[in-house]
């Protein structure tokens, strides 16, 4: 307002005050960025590449999406920004995502380059929305643009059980036994027994319990929790139950899967370990900390469980199941055998006849002409 002469801070991305009289052009550039900011509405295609990925951000963080995807996110908008400094998003090309990629990062594979290219069309996609941005951009200048596809690891990492039992003898750690042979026993994600603590224990001990009131308030309760709302249940079979139960009574307080050291399972430290004893169980490169999750939901799949029971048990989606676990429906010998089981015991023509003459429905018919139905 006229004659308003109230001052306001000058603060920095990270909401530190910026002294004007020893920071000129700290100030500057602050001052700028938040004008561009304010005029993103404005300005439309003219605006800076960086504004929107800015902004962006700050959506993403309102969201409070986890704080992995946000610090991944901020690192690939940066590079990207420092590699072109000053684009605005009329100029903005498919091509300039390529050369990033290309010049920068010519060591990221498929799967790094769509997580990258996916967050910058999200990002755009995003600031196109009038539902969501409010619009201030016309369209999204990465609509269409083709990403590598990420490669599927699930069927190339899974392994027997043969497997399994030589490297666990080569392990002599205490410690990586029993959150490697509950990771096994469950193939629930690792990072769920890394956050592991007395208060997930269910009272009758059989199970993982992962809610909002027994998770740390700094803590992701699971990694669908902020999506979906629902707690995770990760069912113990005897092995699992057992050494959960030795960790509860040793640690009522605080994480119960912990290293040698007493440290937290980070995972970096448990990829690094299990990549260890996989080497010399000569796994290197088939093992993971995933494969325990691989190989279960693989197993359960071939045992013909249905995929809403898979991913009831592992805490996913049947669309996810399906999406990566389209190996086991390749897999020849299951598809033969499943013939083989399904040979009806009467012919077609009989147990139409039966059905009809019974009242029984076509879908019953079908039923009660073969094996027995899972």
């Amino acid at each position: 307002m006229p004659g308003d002469t109230t001052k306001t801070a000058i603060r920095d991305q990270h909401g530190e005050l910026v002294r004007g009289a020893d920071n000129e052009a700290t100030v500057l550039k602050v001052w700028h960025e938040r004008m561009s900011l304010s005029n993103a509405g404005r300005v439309g295609a003219e605006n800076q590449v960086k504004v929107v990925l800015e902004m962006y951000l700050q959506d993403a963080a309102r969201r409070k999406v986890s704080t992995k995807t946000l610090k991944n996110y901020t690192a690939w908008f940066q590079s990207f920004i420092n590699q072109w400094k000053n684009l605005v998003v009329r100029d903005l090309k498919p091509f300039h995502v390529h050369q990033w990629w290309d010049k920068v990062h010519a060591d990221w594979g498929a799967s790094y380059r769509n997580l990258s290219g996916s967050a910058l069309k999200a990002a755009f996609n995003w600031a196109a929305k009038p539902g969501k941005s409010g619009a201030i951009i016309p369209t999204n200048p990465l609509d269409g643009m083709d990403l590598p596809a990420m490669r599927k690891r699930s069927s190339d990492v899974v392994i027997s059980q043969a497997d399994f039992d030589r490297l666990l003898c080569l392990v002599g750690s205490e410690v990586v036994r029993d959150i490697l042979l509950v990771a096994w026993e469950t193939g629930t994600r690792p990072v769920n027994l890394s956050r592991a603590t007395a208060l997930n224990v269910t009272d009758d001990g059989k199970a993982l319990y992962y809610a909002d009131w027994n998770t740390a308030p700094n803590e992701e309760v699971h990694k669908t929790f902020k999506r979906t709302g629902r707690p995770l249940v990760v069912p113990l079979p005897p092995a699992a139950r057992e050494v959960v139960a030795k960790l509860k009574a040793r640690y009522p307080e605080g994480k119960l899967f912990r290293t040698a050291r007493g440290m937290d399972w980070t995972d970096h430290r448990l990829a690094n370990t299990v990549g260890h004893y996989a080497k010399r169980a000569g796994l290197g490169g088939r093992f993971t900390p995933y494969s325990c999750r691989h190989t279960r939901a693989t197993v359960l799949l071939e045992q013909g469980m249905s995929a809403g029971d898979v991913a009831a048990i592992l805490g996913n989606t049947p669309a996810i199941i399906h999406r990566n676990y389209s190996h086991v429906s390749a897999n020849t010998d299951r598809l033969l055998n499943l013939m083989e089981v399904g040979k009806p015991v009467t012919s077609g023509t009989e147990s139409l006849k039966r059905g009809v003459g019974e009242g029984t429905s076509t879908s019953e018919t079908v039923a009660v002409s073969g094996e027995p139905q899972a």
